[in-house]
């Protein structure tokens, strides 16, 4: 233990630009549900951008429509965020059919949100 010490020493510090450079570059955007988290980060940005859309779809889609206000909202959101998905989650699903880790991701993302996982 004692000759580690030494090594320690000659180490160059860590500096606080060499951490922030080491830090991933995304952020994940509050649209996304928290069980899927782990792993967005890795994955690609299309993969990014349709889980967003899909969770904020998920969102309004289990909003109640109290009044018909409301019920305009939600249509108009709906058909904002949702509009699409379906044609979007084939197309990623089968460009990323034969990369196991985006894949398997996709697979566990599908099935937590219902989407049909051939």
């Amino acid at each position: 233990m004692l000759l580690a010490l030494p090594a320690l020493a000659l180490a160059a510090p860590v500096t606080p630009a060499a951490a922030a450079a080491a830090k991933p570059t995304c952020t994940i955007p509050d649209a996304v549900d928290p069980e899927h988290h782990d792993g967005f980060c890795s994955m690609p940005e299309p993969i990014r951008a349709f889980v967003a859309r899909q969770d904020t779809c998920n969102h309004f889609a289990g909003e109640d429509a109290y009044d018909a206000a409301r019920g305009r909202e939600l249509e108009k959101a709906m058909a904002k965020y949702c509009d699409g998905n379906e044609q979007t989650w084939a197309k990623l699903r089968a460009q990323y059919r034969q990369d196991p880790p985006r894949d398997a991701w996709l697979r566990r993302y599908g099935k937590d949100v219902d989407l049909e996982v051939p």
